[in-house]
């Protein structure tokens, strides 16, 4: 009701523009924390972990190295993309530049189906763990029914404020995040320091793994989930300042933060359980807050709780902002429905993207749950969101040698070196998919593969040619 409220209200006071968005409205600082934010800290490191622990079991801890690798690898041909071209468009316009406009209509297509997974995956980790978190920490029983409410709720919250604008989000995600990370760390910090006969160095190992190197694979696939929203930097290039040494720093940065929080807390709460007990580990819902706890007390535990709630809605606004941004370049290009570039005049904002992204997150949240039930939902989602993820970041690794071609200096050979091992990376990580038997990850394998099929066909179905001329979303400027 309040979404198609919004949207009337817009309409009939004639608030809409085409693409037009507050120009220069986010420092350095900011925009990575839109990264940071968008990989939901707090959420990950207490609750949606375990996905990664189910498979990596004890050498979770060697998994988060292994998926920062993998994400620090993106991160370098991205921030070299992003200091010749930034823009709304984000990975969309950075795959224009490289491998002209047709692939960045099927890419960008691709990215706003993983997109609207991940909030779909942000709004399931909000009403499966929550309920969990309630009963498990504090004995407080909510009916299921509160399942439809709460993911509602959670993806009505990232639309609301992503339509609010994007000074009010990029504020809020900041203070959020950084209180997020901060509290966790010392929390972690006390609890490894007060018990020092827990700290080993056998959790970087495969020791711990009776799952072995397709379990560490997995692992690092759902850990990758874990830091799928770095790259959320990348469609604020038309509102940033200095855009282009903004947003390819900004992104090495967010990296760095969320790789060593991650390998941090996924150390923290390994060792803290015990290596030899992480398949139990796995199976609760929110492990993290009832060791912490048990080791630290009530208090700091609630705090917590808190902040995992927070990190939850922070990631769906997150999502929401860096999705409707993308699909309005495409709209503004044609690549998809013109509407689609509307934004309100008053907030500068694409609430039509917005809200569009947020329905289908809803109703795939909702039947899924229905279908598959909650944990095997948040798989689902998790699983679909980060096969996109690592499909998009193929294409934009091939497409780094394609834009320095065009450079006057030619191609670089360790762009190549760059572009050749993530793209071999991302399809070992790809086959080990393949051999899992669990249900929630074998219907996300199976919907990311459909998807696949129709966008491939539609792509070679479209009568209307792409213009290698439409370079409307990108930025040229001095770096």
């Amino acid at each position: 009701m309040l979404l198609g409220s919004i949207l009337q209200n817009a309409h009939k006071k004639g608030l809409e523009v085409m693409g037009s968005l507050r120009k220069n409205s986010l420092s350095f600082l900011k925009t990575s924390f839109q990264g940071i934010a968008g990989s939901a800290p707090a959420g990950a490191a207490v609750a949606t972990l375990t996905g990664a622990a189910a498979f990596a079991l004890g050498a979770l801890p060697l998994a988060a190295v292994l998926g920062f690798g993998v994400v620090m690898l993106n991160a370098v041909i991205i921030r070299r993309i992003s200091f010749k071209t930034a823009g709304a468009g984000g990975y969309y316009s950075y795959i224009q530049k490289g491998l002209g406009t047709r692939t960045a209509g099927f890419s960008g297509i691709y990215y706003v189906f993983y997109q609207a997974m991940a909030l779909c995956f942000m709004g399931l980790s909000t009403s499966v763990f929550v309920p969990a978190l309630l009963a498990e920490a504090f004995g407080i029983n909510i009916p299921s029914l509160m399942f439809y409410p709460i993911i509602l709720g959670t993806l009505g919250f990232g639309f609301i404020m992503s339509y609010a604008g994007i000074r009010l989000s990029a504020r809020f995600s900041l203070i959020m995040a950084a209180a997020e990370i901060a509290a966790i760390t010392v929390i972690g910090a006390v609890i490894l320091i007060s018990h020092p006969s827990l700290n080993t160095p056998a959790v970087f190992t495969l020791s711990d793994d009776s799952n072995g190197i397709t379990g560490l694979l997995l692992g690092v696939l759902l850990m990758y989930t874990a830091f799928s929203g770095f790259g959320a930097s990348t469609p604020l290039g038309e509102e940033a300042r200095s855009p282009k040494r903004t947003i390819g720093n900004s992104v090495i940065v967010i990296v760095l933060v969320l790789g060593a929080f991650f390998i941090f807390s996924s150390y923290l709460f390994t060792v803290a359980f015990g290596p030899l007990n992480m398949l139990t580990y796995s199976r609760g819902l929110v492990p993290g807050v009832l060791i912490i706890k048990s080791m630290i007390g009530p208090a700091a535990a609630l705090l917590v709780s808190v902040l995992f709630i927070n990190s939850l809605l922070t990631g769906a606004v997150i999502v929401t902002n860096s999705t409707s941004r993308v699909m309005m370049a495409m709209g503004r290009d044609g690549i998809i429905n013109r509407r689609f570039a509307i934004t309100s005049e008053k907030h500068k904002t694409p609430y039509f993207s917005a809200m569009f992204v947020v329905v289908i997150a809803a109703a795939v949240g909702i039947s899924s749950n229905l279908i598959m039930g909650g944990f095997n939902a948040f798989l689902f989602a998790a699983t679909a969101a980060t096969l996109g993820v690592l499909m998009v970041h193929a294409v934009i690794s091939a497409s780094l040698p394609g834009m320095e071609r065009a450079e006057r200096d030619g191609v670089r050979i360790s762009s190549v070196v760059m572009s050749v091992a993530a793209i071999g990376i991302f399809g070992f990580i790809f086959y080990s998919t393949f051999l899992s038997i669990s249900y929630g990850v074998i219907a996300g394998t199976v919907l990311f593969a459909a998807f696949t099929v129709v966008n491939l066909i539609n792509s070679l179905m479209r009568k209307k040619n792409y213009s290698s001329q439409a370079t409307s979303n990108m930025i040229e400027q001095e770096a």
